[in-house]
């Protein structure tokens, strides 16, 4: 890769300097260097409002001063998006425990080697712009299931409104009861919505005429049975105050929530038939 950007975080000058040149003959941006976790944090943020925030922190795990590497690092990684590789003259396993929660993209080992150096950065590089890419993908794509969420929900609230104020009682049966009912419905058979679906099976036979129950009654149990029957039938109700409405009712086979139910139309035509 070429032009990749360090920030060089190492308390010994010689081998920071020593670092810096091996680096630059490279052809890698140095941005800056400090020996101090805090003087690092502070010169990243001044770069990174500027535009200029260093892709690469190759960060000494022991650092002069009260904040040490692994800690530099955990705040690089809360605020910024640089790689971290940890510079380290030890390999103990108690380096590696401490500094594996900050998810570094590399180790190099003191004294360092130059070919090592090289291809660690090159592949910690890599891997921030591969990181980098899936966040932004991640990023569109969380913003599009939202966007077609909204459109989804602008959706179903012009349905529901339409379906509310519709001429047409529309109805779905399942498990001998009314699992959903519009206004139109309700208001057909003298109930409030919520009056409606609340019915038990006994309580809407009830509702029909009685020269109609037994005609209902095997014309409900042919469509759940997958029988022909005709979808269009004449019945009339008494509502709830006891009035007498002449219906057409157009029914349907549909699954609800994976089962078999019925979709009724109710449509009132009482008024046409004086």
């Amino acid at each position: 890769m070429q032009n990749i950007s360090i920030y060089i975080v190492e308390d010994e000058l010689l081998i920071s300097a020593s670092l810096k040149s091996q680096l630059q003959q490279y052809g890698y941006h140095i941005r800056g260097s400090a020996i101090r976790g805090e003087t690092c944090l502070e010169e990243i943020a001044k770069l990174s409002e500027e535009g200029k925030e260093p892709e690469i922190v190759l960060m000494d795990i022991h650092l002069r001063g009260e904040m040490d590497g692994i800690e530099a690092a955990r705040l690089l990684n809360e605020h910024f998006s640089c790689a971290i590789i940890f510079l380290t003259g030890q390999s103990s396993r108690e380096v590696y425990e401490r500094s594996f929660s900050i998810k570094p993209f590399g180790y190099l080992l003191k004294p360092i080697d130059p070919d090592q150096t090289r291809m660690t950065i090159e592949i910690a590089a890599y891997q921030r712009k591969l990181e980098i890419q899936n966040k932004l993908y991640q990023h569109n794509l969380e913003l599009l299931l939202e966007q077609r969420s909204e459109e989804i929900r602008e959706l179903m609230g012009m349905y529901e409104t339409i379906i509310d104020n519709s001429l047409m009682g529309l109805t779905i049966m399942q498990d001998e009861k009314f699992v959903f009912a519009n206004r139109r419905t309700a208001q057909i058979f003298g109930y409030l919505p919520e009056e409606f679906t609340a019915l038990t099976i006994m309580e809407i036979m009830k509702l029909l005429h009685p020269d109609d129950i037994q005609k209902v009654i095997s014309l409900s149990q042919s469509r759940l049975n997958g029988i022909d029957s005709p979808k269009h039938t004449h019945i009339r109700i008494i509502t709830r105050d006891g009035i007498e409405k002449q219906l057409d009712t157009y029914v349907s086979m549909v699954h609800y929530k994976g089962k078999p139910a019925l979709h009724q139309t109710f449509i009132d035509i009482t008024d046409y038939l004086k």
